[in-house]
């Protein structure tokens, strides 16, 4: 592998796909005695995909899909839109994509609480220093990174990671995966929608 191996971060693009909510309710759940908009149900899927480990048992999380936005139809893809620590993936791409899903990740089954459709947690893990936040293009004062700069070193051989570096906010609750030119090739090869390959 070459520092002129290109990798892609997964974007959306200008696909309005279905979104998926976390959590077993999909309207708006508010707090009884304060009537605000109770996040418990969300935070506790969140919670729970973040702090999940390879070898452990995994408990299928409840999502909710949602097929319009403010009336307008959406449009059902190979990925959604509503991830958590790694993208939502149509039970289509992961038939197609199985051995490139599993080389470094795990596909986690999801609870689809409201429709027919499987859906699955892409999960992968983060390589400790895989970005250089001294070389990556930064957003306004510096403190957030815009365009990543790899560490090639770190990330040698691998299909997907997600992203790190010295002092990351909690990065066992960051999405941010990163594929190589072989994940997309394959994804586009086998007509999957849903993703927009950014290159790094």
């Amino acid at each position: 592998m070459s520092d002129s191996e290109t990798y892609f971060v997964l974007k959306f693009g200008k696909t309005n796909s279905w979104v998926a909510t976390l959590g077993p309710t999909p309207e708006i759940v508010y707090d009884n005695i304060t009537g605000k908009e109770d996040f418990t149900e969300l935070r506790k899927v969140k919670t729970y995909c973040s702090v999940w480990k390879p070898g452990e048992d995994w408990a299928p999380q409840p999502i909710c899909i949602h097929e319009k936005d403010a009336g307008r139809k959406l449009t059902k893809a190979d990925r959604i839109c509503g991830s958590v620590v790694g993208p939502f993936l149509s039970e289509n791409a992961v038939d197609k994509m199985r051995s490139l899903l599993e080389r470094e990740g795990h596909i986690l089954p999801l609870d689809v609480k409201n429709h027919d459709e499987n859906f699955y947690l892409w999960w992968v893990p983060w390589v400790r220093n895989s970005i250089d936040f001294e070389r990556s293009e930064k957003h306004g004062e510096g403190t957030t990174i815009k365009k990543p700069a790899i560490n090639y070193d770190k990330i040698k051989g691998l299909t997907a990671f997600r992203r790190h570096y010295d002092g990351m906010y909690n990065p066992d609750g960051q999405e941010n995966v990163i594929v190589n030119d072989e994940f997309r090739r394959k994804w586009f090869e086998e007509e999957l929608t849903g993703i927009s390959f950014e290159p790094v």
